[in-house]
């Protein structure tokens, strides 16, 4: 059985104390909740509700962990009776063990390994407090082999880890570090700047990321084409992260006063890259209604908002004019 890793550290580091703030009301226009038929299964329609409205929410403590003579197997850290899960799979223990590592400060969560906007905002984030107790390091993940974008961020943005396969490890450092506290916001801001230093294509202008059928789980926009024809007739920049290198959307999106896109990781783009208190307007699926990103932009003191499409589980369409309405009140 597992214990609770507090009890199982050797050591406990508070970097951040909880935190109470206030959320900022979402922007969405007369209707839309009533189109939303059911929520991402990782969180509920209260949960959602709230994050919606200008309520106060707890933050909870960043917090760093210290754990003696580990075990690393496929992703998942054995100490002391406590098991530390960072890959969304966990492997039998019989897996071989292929080196020793002295000292190491782990990133990554069973949520960023399947998630790339995860990966972006929340592994990249935490290894900006982890180099400060050991050298970083995550587990290799099979899952990320097809993710075109990841070293090239980590390149602009300063941050080098090593990957690493079943180890045995001394001293391992991993870290609780999903409370939106104010320690957070300066690491978040601290990766904006550094990929604000180069230079963008354009600002104070409006963006749109196509998804496609990219993602690790479909969400199928049916008339997306003609919506990017709709948005660059108005001067929209049109982003297609499958297609285009991380320094380009980085260029593209610099800078932009609004971002729109289809719930999901390609918004994490968006969110390190957006001009200051600009905007991110997400289209949610009916079935799968999630806005996780606001929990972002309140950090940030970004604004949001949402319109919710038509359609079924396997796709759905949104109203060009429901876009623009939108765009007008929230940017």
């Amino acid at each position: 059985m597992d214990r609770d890793i507090a009890k199982a550290a050797c050591e406990t580091v508070a970097v951040a104390e909880p935190e109470i703030a206030i959320r900022t009301t979402a922007t969405f226009l007369p209707g839309q909740l009533d189109r939303v038929k059911s929520v991402q299964f990782q969180t509920t329609h209260q949960q959602e509700m709230d994050r919606l409205t200008a309520t106060p929410v707890h933050h909870s403590a960043t917090m760093a962990y210290r754990l003696r003579n580990c075990l690393l197997i496929g992703g998942t850290l054995y100490s002391n009776g406590c098991r530390y899960q960072m890959l969304r799979d966990r492997p039998p223990l019989a897996a071989m063990v292929d080196c020793d590592i002295n000292q190491a400060a782990f990133v990554g969560t069973p949520v960023s390994d399947v998630y790339f906007g995860h990966y972006l905002v929340g592994d990249i984030g935490t290894a900006l407090l982890a180099r400060d107790f050991a050298p970083v390091y995550r587990p290799f993940s099979y899952r990320h082999a097809n993710w075109s974008h990841p070293v090239a961020y980590r390149q602009m943005m300063g941050i080098d880890w090593k990957t690493t396969g079943n180890a045995r490890i001394k001293d391992a450092w991993v870290f609780h570090d999903v409370g939106m506290t104010q320690n957070r916001r300066k690491r978040l801001c601290t990766l904006r700047e550094r990929l604000q230093a180069l230079p963008p294509a354009r600002s104070g202008h409006g963006v749109f990321l196509i998804r496609g059928e990219t993602g690790s789980q479909p969400r199928l926009l049916r008339n997306e084409a003609a919506i990017a024809e709709g948005l660059a007739a108005r001067g929209f920049e049109i982003v297609d992260p499958a297609k285009e290198t991380a320094d380009d959307i980085v260029r593209k999106l610099s800078g932009a006063r609004i971002a729109i896109g289809v719930e999901g990781s390609s918004l994490g783009h968006a969110l390190l890259t957006l001009a200051d208190k600009g905007a991110l307007l997400t289209i949610q699926p009916p079935y799968r209604f999630n806005n996780v990103w606001k929990d972002f932009t309140d950090l940030l003191e970004m604004r949001y908002g949402f319109v919710v499409a038509n359609g079924d589980r396997d796709g759905f369409d949104v109203d060009l004019d429901d876009i623009l309405r939108t765009i007008d009140l929230v940017a």
